[in-house]
This record gives structure tokens, sequence and C-alpha cells, in this order.
């Protein structure tokens, strides 16, 4: 069971107070020039999501993992990846720098019907801010021609430090084929409202955590 879900939380991490409800915003892509960072801050996000995800494939015992009840807002740690609580609303994996500073959050939320999934990452520079956020979300798509057929959205928002939206990115792939296919009309259902939280100290006080 815990290598199981040591798999799991990895698998999900590799491949939040403002609040934005996705289903109501139009997925446009953005990028703003006039500000000279911009270029600057988007490699320094990337640069950070590498790190991540070398240390989920080559160091992941520095991978915290928190849970979250449908009784407590805030999370709680899992040492070692065991005792998961029966009634989960979400998981966490977090990643710390070097100076033990959270830069790096993924958000699990828990549907039993595994009809869906949602990841939504945090990436927070040295002095806190959010640079990166990206929302993932993949569900099944049936009509009278498809059958479970998967379908992924991407949704990349980058920050630069007084929290104006500098860029954002949109993709959307219908099984391997980028795009929705001419004469599919998708239902977005799973575009669940979510938070996005400007600085690593606002995300720690929402989570009940010090540090």
């Amino acid at each position: 069971m815990k290598n199981t879900l040591i798999t799991i939380f990895i698998l999900f991490s590799s491949c939040l107070l403002l609040v934005a409800c996705e289903k109501e915003l139009p997925e446009d892509a953005v990028y703003d020039p006039r500000f000279e960072k911009t270029d600057a801050i988007c490699s320094q996000a990337k640069e950070l999501l590498q790190e991540v995800d070398f240390i989920f494939m080559r160091n992941n015992s520095l991978v915290e993992l928190y849970t979250q009840t449908t009784d407590d807002k805030n999370i709680s740690l899992v040492p070692h990846f065991e005792n998961i609580p029966e009634n989960l609303s979400a998981t966490y994996n977090v990643i710390r720098n070097r100076d033990g500073n959270v830069m790096y959050v993924a958000e699990f939320p828990y549907g039993e019907s595994g009809d869906w999934e949602n990841i939504y990452e945090s990436v927070f520079n040295d002095e806190g801010d959010l640079i990166l956020f990206v929302r993932k979300s993949s569900f099944l798509y049936s009509d009278s021609i498809n059958t479970d057929i998967v379908v992924f959205e991407k949704s990349e928002y980058y920050y630069n430090s007084n929290h104006k939206l500098l860029k954002k990115t949109y993709e959307i792939k219908f099984a391997d084929q980028t795009g929705v296919p001419q004469g599919v009309k998708i239902d977005y259902a799973y575009r669940f409202p979510y938070e996005k939280y400007k600085t690593r100290k606002k995300w720690l006080r929402a989570h009940g955590l010090k540090k």
C-alpha cells in the first residue's frame, strides 16, 4: 500500500487569496511584452519546475505528502506516506527549497468517481511570491461515436512580483490529438472553483502551517 501511494502521488506530479472559477473564464492565451521581465520570470519558473521534476524522479524522499479531510480545512503531514485518512478531500505534494521554505505545491482534489482528475500546481520564488500557477485537468468524454476518450486541459499562469499576470497559456488534447475535433461538444463539468495564493505566506496561513 505504501509503495502504491508513493507511485501514485509521484506520477500525478510529474506528468492557491484570489478566487477564480475556470468554468466562467475564457481560456485564452495572454502575453504582456511591455513588461521587460516577462521572459526572465517565465524562464525562472521553468527552471524551478525542472528542479521539481528532478526531485520527483531522483530524490523523492524530499517530497512531503499532506492530506486534507472533509472535517478540516487545515492539512496534515503524512510521515512515510502511511495512514492515509478515509475521509479525504485533497492531498498535497510539497517541496521545499534549500532554505526550507515551500517552493512548490501540487494539490490533488479527491473524487470518488474516477471520471476526472484535477491538479493545481503553485511555484513560489525565493521571496515567496507566486510566479507560476498551473491547472491540469483530465476527464472522460463519451458520445454516440466516442467512448471514454480522455480529454486533457492545461493552463499556465505567469506572474511578476506585483502579482500581475504576465503570460497565460492554454492547451487541450482530445485523446492524442491537439485541439477538439470538429463537431465534438464538450461539457467542461469538472472546471471546479479553485484558489490561487499570491504568496507562500498566504498559502501556509490558509492551510494551517507555520512554515
